[in-house]
């Protein structure tokens, strides 16, 4: 990524790469399994995903347990055919994990 570019966002973003679930529908009906994450920021997520999503849709990432409410920003074609690379934007910012105490005695937290 240029240097610019990381200078003009409102949040670092932090290579984080895991499998993840998109939720398309409120009620968890329509779920994209084969997701996973490329990097993340307080503010949002860059993902492969197989399956179809747009822009300006609201979907639900599944990071953890709970899942995160987002809008699809952008969405360009992953170089395996068939897959996409999308922005997501949280709707609720996460916690920035520098800022956060735990109790944890390695000092880690889950992210939610």
């Amino acid at each position: 990524m240029p240097l610019g570019l990381q200078d003009s966002r409102r949040h670092k973003r932090v290579t984080f790469t895991t499998r993840a679930a998109l939720s398309l529908s409120p009620e968890n009906r329509n779920l994209i399994e084969n997701v996973s994450t490329i990097d993340l920021s307080e503010s949002g997520a860059r993902v492969r995903v197989s399956g179809q999503i747009e822009p300006g849709q609201v979907v639900d990432l599944f990071l953890g347990v709970r899942p995160e409410q987002c809008r699809v920003v952008w969405t360009r074609p992953a170089v395996a055919k068939k897959e996409l690379v999308a922005g997501l934007e949280f709707v609720c910012p996460l916690p920035d994990p520098r800022n956060r105490r735990t109790s944890s005695p390695n000092g880690s937290a889950p992210i939610n």
